[in-house]
């Protein structure tokens, strides 16, 4: 007996995976990340899991420059080489770089670029000042303030424990408009990279007015599990 389905869309998660069943279609894979390759390579598209592919990046690029090639930011988690000699896989990690063996590739080399959806950095606003904010190893959180560099004013980190909660770069402006003058936002970029816990603490002040108390001050307590 044939059962009709009356389905707009099914959307399947099999084993990490995400699909989309259309009616009339086959079930198909969606594409979490991409990486883009020099020529004569192009635009890969990259789905959870591991993907095999043939680089065109030049005889001894290094593998950190490759895994950092692919976007978005965080999506690559290691990349692995079959070595025929050695007959063994030889692999690199951008949260292990020191123990990697796959420290270059060469053009054509095929490999399985692994990657993952990358979680959604946590993020913060001034109404969150004065909270506690609960991080898992590996997590990324922003802070995104208020505030106007043309008067010599700008946020600045004046306390955390980086051993616990490292910066990552520097902070970003953004105006709220192309008017010359225009305040905006700054952005912050932190990620948890071991447990323990660390008051976060931003400032707002002119940098170069050291006994003026800072205009404004942000502070946090971050709890890394």
């Amino acid at each position: 007996m044939k059962k009709t389905l009356l389905m707009a869309a099914v959307l399947v998660l099999t084993a990490g995976v995400t699909l989309l069943a259309v009616p009339g279609s086959r079930v198909r894979a969606q594409p979490v990340a991409s990486i883009t390759l020099p020529e004569p390579g192009g635009i890969e598209q990259l789905y959870e899991g591991c993907n095999n592919i043939a680089l065109t990046f030049p005889n001894g690029t290094t593998s950190q420059t490759v895994v950092q090639a692919v976007s978005p930011v965080g999506a690559a988690e290691s990349m692995w080489w079959y070595d025929a000699s050695q007959n063994r896989f030889l692999g690199f990690s951008l949260a292990a770089p020191q123990a990697s063996d796959l420290l270059t590739v060469n053009f054509l080399d095929a490999v399985w670029l692994c990657v993952s959806i990358p979680e959604a950095p946590v993020r913060l606003s001034e109404e969150d000042a004065g909270s506690t904010v609960e991080l898992r190893v590996g997590d990324t959180m922003e802070v995104v303030l208020d505030g106007n560099p043309t008067t010599g004013f700008l946020w600045e980190t004046a306390a955390v424990d980086a051993s616990v909660l490292k910066q990552l770069g520097e902070p970003e402006f953004e105006p709220d408009t192309n008017l010359i003058g225009s305040g905006g936002k700054f952005t912050f970029r932190f990620e948890a990279v071991a447990s323990g816990q660390t008051l976060l603490q931003l400032v707002y002040h002119r940098p170069w007015e050291k006994d003026v108390p800072p205009e404004e001050t942000f502070e946090v307590t971050v709890i890394v599990q």
